[in-house]
């Protein structure tokens, strides 16, 4: 990881918000978690 970080970096590091993966084998590797809808929020359109 190039985030410039010494290691070993911490889970909970506030510096990693918004950098959260995870990996899905039929992809082949490590990717953002997909967006999930809030509940109560209207759909548009």
């Amino acid at each position: 990881m190039a985030l410039g970080f010494k290691k070993p970096i911490q889970p909970d590091d506030p510096r990693l918000a918004g950098r959260e993966t995870t990996y899905q084998s039929s992809r082949g590797g490590w990717y953002p978690e997909p967006k999930k809808p809030t509940p109560g929020k209207p759909k548009k359109g």
